[in-house]
């Protein structure tokens, strides 16, 4: 038995949006965590680290913003 499409619609669209926060905290993670690791390999401390932060986040607003177009395209009519 098939749910009904609006309801596989709106699955669809609230597990997009949940990935969000997600998205939101690996980013910037990742990124400390490289950067970390580039300020142990060169002697570059703290620019590795706060450019690896500022690269998740961007990174993480990009992919935020893409996966809010998503939903939009699957919104329940």
């Amino acid at each position: 038995m098939k749910p009904p499409p609006d309801l596989a619609a709106r699955l669809r669209q609230a597990g997009l949006l949940t990935a969000i926060p997600f998205v939101l905290l690996v980013g910037p993670t990742l990124g400390y965590y490289l950067g970390s690791a580039l300020d142990r390999r060169w002697p570059l401390a703290p620019w590795g680290m706060g450019l690896g932060i500022v690269v998740g986040m961007l990174a993480s607003a990009r992919v935020t913003a893409q996966l809010i177009q998503q939903a939009r395209t699957h919104e329940p009519k």
